[in-house]
């Protein structure tokens, strides 16, 4: 909550989570704060690392970016 009340009127957060637990938290962190309307998600799904990065750093696999923007 500190850092996304630090962050300015239309500024971005992106958080890489590399285990479910953590993904699920920054999950329902991000819908809590578009739901009440104080911020907007960037992107639809979780953007994951592609089939020729996994190959080439086989521990990006559960890598999981989130974006929001605030309102």
């Amino acid at each position: 909550d500190k850092t996304f009340d630090l962050l300015a009127s239309d500024g971005r957060i992106a958080v890489i989570s590399f285990h479910s637990i953590e993904d699920r938290t920054v999950k329902k962190f991000f819908q809590n704060k578009v739901e009440n309307k104080q911020a907007e998600t960037i992107n639809d799904a979780p953007v994951t690392p592609t089939q020729e990065e996994r190959d080439a750093n086989p521990r990006s696999r559960s890598a999981k970016l989130r974006i929001v923007r605030k309102s």
